[in-house]
């Protein structure tokens, strides 16, 4: 397969290329949930086999996307669509990861692809105004198993491209926790990664982890950077932009710094902070129930404003779990996931049960009218996976907007 053909550690793929890519990307399994061997000890299938009721024509422009199922797994700007896959070998010993930057019509502007060995996925996957990305990864040039990673050089890193995939820089952090970099916000030409610390020192002195925020500017330069917290558990459970800063949302253990005593009794504490463009905290108050969008889910953008799952528009939509939604100005398409049936395994070690689902593709007009419905098999090749037949596996999530 190409994909195995790249020496070099992260660069950026041509157009047709990333092409070929998204075919990859698209007609590899995606594994929902899978375990186990298959044994004669299995109960009856009882997957569906008929699909959602198919509603409309499908337009020429849409038949490829859903033929090819190409919508599946993406997240949505304003006018662009990122596609995230990690990509093992069969023997599992090394690892890819591609980012696929498509228009609303599935068409392929750029991509950009990383080899790293023992990596978290990239993380913090961001469109960015000028028509480029940045996101964040772990990496480490010497990888020893069993060793402690931090010493053998585990670290994280953050990568701007350009509109074409080309590297604009390539930044180092040292004492970043891998992997920890969840959220990036770009305003006023910088960019604020959002995530914790785990440096050496800190792993040494058995202290907890420390929100760390993290300001660049366009060429990779630090403009600020911030650690809030004490010497237990702080993590950050959401955050947003405001005119003048940001709002964290931070769950708190602390006996100290920041947060101090928030563990009392062991339990919990919801912080709401408030911080300057400069990364100054500015107010903080305890919020004594929490918060309350544990599993909300982004979809997209509407009205130039972030979408969710449990949005109104959705109460009545009854083509599965929206995954997705897109607006083309007078229509829009909501992508969804659909569960079709399941198959019991169970090997005399443990049970195990393997979905199947299907991929949908609803138009609507601006009045919520159905236009067209479409759905597409979207279920692994589970008796492949039982019987240990591994092809080269693509791991499909969600990026961040």
């Amino acid at each position: 397969m190409f994909l195995a053909k790249s020496t070099s550690r992260n660069h950026s793929i041509p157009k047709t290329t990333g092409s070929l890519l998204m075919a990859a990307l698209i007609s590899l399994s995606f594994v929902l949930s899978a375990c186990g061997k298959k044994t004669e000890e299995t109960t009856e299938d009882t997957r569906h086999t008929e699909s959602i009721a198919q509603v409309g024509e499908v337009p020429e422009e849409f038949r490829e996307i859903i033929t090819e199922n190409r919508f599946r797994n993406v997240s949505v700007s304003s006018d662009r669509l990122v596609k995230v896959g990690s990509i093992w070998s069969k023997d599992g010993d090394s690892k890819k990861s591609a980012v696929i930057i498509m228009d609303l019509y599935g068409e392929v502007l750029a991509s950009h692809m990383v080899e790293y060995n023992a990596a978290y996925d990239l993380s913090a996957v961001t469109l960015t105004e000028d028509g480029g990305f940045i996101f964040a990864f772990g990496y480490n040039d010497h990888y020893i198993p069993g060793r402690d990673q931090l010493e053998t050089g585990y670290h994280s890193r953050i990568i701007k491209c350009d509109a074409e995939g080309q590297v604009l820089f390539d930044k180092k952090l040292e004492s970043v926790k891998i992997g920890a970099l969840e959220k990036c916000i770009e305003k006023d030409g910088v960019y604020y990664f959002f995530g914790e610390n785990e440096s050496k020192e800190i792993l040494a002195n058995y202290a907890g982890e420390d929100i760390y925020i993290l300001a660049i500017d366009e060429n990779g330069n630090e403009v600020h950077q911030r650690y809030i917290g004490g010497s237990s558990f702080d993590q950050i459970e959401n955050v947003c932009k405001t005119e003048d800063g940001f709002i964290l949302e931070v769950a708190s253990q602390s006996t100290d710094g920041d947060f101090a005593e928030s563990n009392e009794k062991y339990k919990r504490a919801y912080w709401r902070v408030v911080i300057s463009d400069d990364l100054e905290i500015m107010e903080k108050e305890i919020v004594p129930d929490g918060f309350d969008h544990d599993f909300r889910r982004y979809v997209g953008v509407k009205d130039g404003e972030p979408l969710y799952d449990d949005d109104e528009m959705f109460s009545d939509f009854d083509g599965g779990w929206v995954r997705e939604y897109i607006d083309y100005g007078d229509t829009y398409l909501i992508v969804s996931d659909r569960i079709t049936g399941q198959v019991e395994h169970q090997p005399p070690y443990i049970s195990s049960i393997w979905y199947y689902s299907e991929t949908v593709y609803s138009m609507y007009d601006k009045s919520g009218t159905l236009i067209f419905r479409a759905s597409v098999d979207s279920s692994p090749d589970y008796e492949k996976y039982a019987n240990d037949e591994w092809p080269l596996q693509i791991n499909e999530k969600n990026g961040e907007n």
